[in-house]
């Protein structure tokens, strides 16, 4: 961290300060509220992290589950950035808004239309389980307090590599205890709903809790291209912590002027044929809107805050 980046850190810990002091009052305490319960399913933060990391053009994601906490780390290489909070205004609308300003603001972000989003309202689901989470990255190392204050750290995480960015959540909730938090997010982890077949960089996700070692994979086996759309054959391997087994499917993905992806997939049984599945619309991770296909449909729809529904 230079100088510059130190005293915008500061300067972004004093606005912070002063709005969670807002956030605070009696009557601004609803706010915080429904942006953090706004999801019917618990533990869906997880593919918010996931989202996260596949923006920082991470390949690799590993998840951790103790009986305190949940530690959550990638290799991306892009890496959190701070800039100044008396332009963030300017900053959001030219999409370069620091990444510590976005993960401490309530739906700032530099998302675009061609993106999922980076650090929008999705990833303060966190606080359904956590009041202060640590983040830990090459270039800052910090906490979140109250909410929305960013604090920095002195000591680095024991075990965190060298380019890799890592998440700690301690169950520290008042209103949900560390067993309840533990039990959400291990049955999470086992049941994530295809989280790699529509992210573009990230082809591998860990995951461990007790004995327990689980794996999601994506592997490319065969690319075609037919008049403007792209045809992959995937291989998606998981191992829910039990078996290991492989799903196989054709995907036919374009992409329109504003470089946004819409694909179909459609699976396929041990002979190559194809099987009928039952899946709801994805964009990029599942939403609860039932399509009565026999294929997965994946587009850049326009979601409901809680990114369960299509507006």
């Amino acid at each position: 961290m230079n100088l510059n980046e130190r005293v915008y850190f500061e300067a972004l810990h004093k606005d912070r300060s002063e709005s969670a002091a807002m956030l605070e009052k009696p009557s601004m305490r609803g706010i915080k509220n429904s942006v953090v319960e706004k999801y019917s399913d618990q533990a869906h933060f997880i593919y918010e992290l996931l989202q996260n990391a596949d923006d920082a053009n991470a390949t690799t994601a590993r998840f951790v589950l103790q009986p305190g906490r949940l530690i959550f780390a990638h290799n991306g290489t892009r890496h959190f950035s701070v800039s100044n909070p008396a332009t963030e205004d300017a900053d959001s609308q030219n999409g370069c808004l620091g990444d510590i300003n976005a993960i401490t603001s309530i739906a700032n972000s530099n998302k675009t239309e061609a993106s999922i989003g980076k650090f929008g309202v999705g990833f303060k689901a966190v606080f359904q389980y956590t009041t202060t989470p640590h983040i830990y990255g090459p270039h800052f190392k910090f906490r979140i307090d109250r909410f929305i204050v960013p604090s920095l750290l002195e000591a680095d995480f024991v075990g965190r590599k060298p380019e890799e960015t890592l998440f700690v959540f301690p169950f520290d909730h008042s209103e949900r205890n560390a067993e309840d938090a533990y039990k959400d997010i291990s049955e999470k982890l086992k049941n994530l709903s295809y989280p790699l077949l529509f992210l573009s960089k990230l082809k591998n996700i860990e995951f461990e809790f007790e004995n327990v070692l689980g794996l999601y994979g994506k592997e490319i086996v065969e690319t075609r291209s037919i008049d403007g759309t792209i045809a992959d054959r995937i291989r998606l391997t998981q191992n829910n912590g039990d078996d290991l087994y492989d799903e196989n499917l054709w995907l036919f993905s374009r992409h329109d002027d504003l470089k946004r992806r819409y694909s179909v997939g459609f699976f396929l049984n041990e002979q190559g044929q194809l099987r009928p599945i039952n899946e709801p619309a994805f964009c990029f991770f599942p939403t609860k809107e039932v399509t009565n296909l026999n294929f997965i449909v994946h587009a850049p729809f326009l979601l409901t805050d809680s990114r369960e529904g299509i507006r």
